[in-house]
């Protein structure tokens, strides 16, 4: 948004300069009484320092005028960036047309000879502060136009380049796999299958990242902040880069108090810190070092660092990381593909908390990025001490999914848990199984099935079981999603792909000992 330039409080901010008194008077007489907020000074020099302390939204000026004239004080006012727009109404006995035609040369929009008509001064007032007003609000939207557009070019950028780049090669890949006529051992087929899920997981964090962005435009993304322990959710950021980190042998150490709490949306600081992490294993060299911390300040706030032993950058590019109509995008250090999106993500989602994200980098040496995020501090004795996980077995599972691929990766996991695992593949087989078996202790739910959604399901479900814990599973993974299951029913949600990792934690937050 433009400050300044929208009329003050919507009431014309009008600056009067006049070394007569008497005009002054007459004219801030005039204007007050049209409503409008008026400052009347005797000289140019005044009316210069009038104009920095507190930009007008119009300026009547006198020509003749002992210390600076009027073309004097125009002149340097069009020389000042800040001051540049602003309307100047020349008012003067002077009536020839040679000092009509300096006057717009000088910048002025119009000229009212004296002595004035009430009627002309406010005729022509009204007038030029509606062409601002209107000049000011193309120029925002011109704005928005321009952001837009480069939303748009990025988006594209992204999809015609650093989509199609990893899908090549994971086409590539798998049509090597199909191929018959190619001998392949089982050694090289264990690392392609490795080399495939490390390619299938960074499109899959390229497109969640690409997919929010673009959620955020259209101001989709629901912000809950909610207390949070911080050590907790680094560690889990940590756990979802475990591949890369043992690719490159990055020593991630934490430097966080177990009951440091924040104050922040879980969702939007998880994918802060997964960016930032991510950032810096990508830009370190293998056997580097990746250090989170953080502090508290007087004002209880807390300062989040994540520092890497990396390539470091130079000033240019510390200066437009984040910047959207700037590319800084280059390789990792492994090769590994950067579209500078998850900075952008960081710095939106900063700005969301009212925070601040800033870096600090040397080339060759390394980079540290800071943010800051609410406080919450917590007692030692309501904090959670306890972070062993209890072993869990012997509960009775119902997967509720019609993808075979899914209802698999499920089960595997179900087995882990399980002394008997059901499958439904659609909503209505699910409330039948339910209601056959009222032991279930656990319903994983798709919700995207024929016949019956998971959300009726869900509610059939609960009609004559309140006990069973089900958890809502879906490839959308909104923030509405998640609402629409909570309200259907639901006591957790997760998102598709599911994550292995997380899907365990689910299941023990609601069956640990």
């Amino acid at each position: 948004m433009i400050e300044e330039n929208l009329l003050t409080e919507d009431i014309g901010n009008i600056l009067i300069v006049d070394d007569v008194a008497a005009n002054l008077k007459i004219l801030g007489f005039i204007l007050k009484k049209e409503g409008y907020k008026v400052r009347p000074v005797p000289n140019g020099t005044l009316a210069l320092q009038a104009a920095e302390k507190e930009k007008p939204d119009l300026i009547l000026l006198d020509v003749m005028m002992p210390d600076m004239d009027g073309f004097e004080v125009c002149k340097r006012l069009k020389e000042d960036q800040k001051l540049a727009d602003i309307p100047v109404i020349f008012i003067s006995a002077l009536n020839d047309t040679n000092d009509i035609v300096n006057a717009l040369k000088a910048g002025g929009v119009d000229f009212i000879t004296k002595p004035f008509k009430a009627e002309e001064v406010i005729a022509r007032v009204k007038t030029h502060l509606k062409l601002y007003q209107q000049s000011m609000t193309l120029q925002e939207q011109s704005k928005k136009l321009q952001e837009l557009v480069a939303t748009k070019d990025k988006f594209f950028s992204i999809i015609a380049h650093d989509l199609r780049g990893p899908l090549g090669g994971f086409m590539s890949l798998t049509e090597l796999l199909a191929d018959d006529s190619f001998e392949i051992t089982p050694a090289e087929q264990k690392e392609m299958n490795r080399d495939l899920y490390n390619s299938s997981r960074n499109l899959f964090n390229l497109l969640e990242n690409l997919l929010v962005w673009a959620r955020m435009q259209q101001g989709q993304i629901v912000f809950d902040p909610v207390q949070i322990n911080l050590q907790e959710l680094v560690s889990d950021s940590i756990k979802t880069l475990e591949d890369a980190i043992q690719k490159k042998a990055i020593q991630i150490t934490m430097q966080l108090s177990e009951n440091q709490h924040v104050c922040a949306d879980s969702n939007m600081l998880q994918s802060i810190v997964r960016n930032l992490i991510s950032n810096a294993i990508k830009f370190t060299p293998k056997g580097g070092n990746v250090t989170v911390s953080s502090n508290s300040t007087e004002n209880n706030t807390s300062v989040i660092v994540v520092k890497d032993t990396g390539i470091g950058m130079n000033s240019t590019m510390t200066a437009n990381l984040f910047r959207l109509n700037v590319n800084n995008s280059r390789p990792g250090t492994d090769g590994e593909q950067s579209t500078g999106l998850g900075l952008l993500l960081c710095k939106e989602f900063v700005d969301r908390h009212s925070g601040e994200i800033w870096v600090e980098s040397v080339e060759g040496e390394g980079t540290s990025f800071y943010f800051t995020i609410p406080a919450k501090t917590v007692s030692n004795e309501i904090a959670l001490a306890d972070h062993e996980k209890d072993k869990i077995e012997n509960l009775k599972i119902l997967i509720a999914e019609d993808n075979e691929n899914s209802e698999m990766l499920m089960r595997i996991v179900a087995n882990t848990f399980s002394n008997r695992t059901l499958v439904a593949s659609t909503g209505a087989e699910a409330v039948e199984i339910c209601r056959t078996n009222p032991d279930i202790d656990l319903i994983l739910m798709d919700i995207k099935m024929p016949e019956l959604d998971g959300y009726d399901a869900t509610r059939q479900i609960r009609q004559f079981n309140q006990k069973v814990v089900i958890i809502a599973q879906t490839a959308f993974g909104t923030e509405g999603d998640r609402k629409r299951a909570i309200e259907s029913g639901c006591n957790d949600y997760i998102s598709k792909p599911v994550d292995i990792t997380v899907l365990v934690e689910l299941i023990q937050k609601y069956f640990k000992k």
